[in-house]
């Protein structure tokens, strides 16, 4: 079931931030599958300059940490200042230690592989939605 299924309302706009084109594109169809529009990037540098054209429709970022160019925390650091009411998923398939660092302070963690249940679930709690209003059908392994 879509997130959003009033075609008067504008979906909201999740901004995708990975340097793994396979994977990005994925969890973008599975984004827009669940009713979302998904604007994608492949660094942090890009994701900040995709935001710009954002305002007003932005309602979550989903990020990698590990990325080439600007990583996920150098980029977050730089997006919360001004967005600071726009939640941040943190993806990364490293077992590297999360710290007390300020950018995690609102952010979430999601360690990959995950399937597309948890990813879907994960972006509910942070939209502030219940889980049973996004699709199922999908899977990210």
């Amino acid at each position: 079931m879509p997130y959003n299924q009033d075609p008067t309302t504008q979906q909201p706009t999740i901004l995708l931030v990975d340097d793994e084109e396979f994977l990005r594109r994925l969890l973008a169809r599975v984004l827009g599958g669940a009713g979302f529009d998904v604007v994608q990037a492949e660094n942090g540098a890009a994701a900040l300059r995709a935001a710009v054209g954002l305002d007003g429709t932005l309602r979550l970022v989903v990020t990698d940490i590990h990325m080439p160019v600007m990583n996920g925390i150098e980029f977050a650091r730089e997006f919360r200042p001004h967005h600071p009411t726009v939640p941040v998923l943190f993806i990364t398939g490293r077992d590297s230690a999360i710290t007390d660092d300020p950018a995690y302070f609102d952010g979430h963690l999601l360690r990959k592989p995950f399937r597309s249940e948890a990813f879907l679930a994960a972006v509910s709690r942070l939209l502030g939605a219940g889980s049973e209003s996004l699709g199922r059908d999908h899977s990210v392994a």
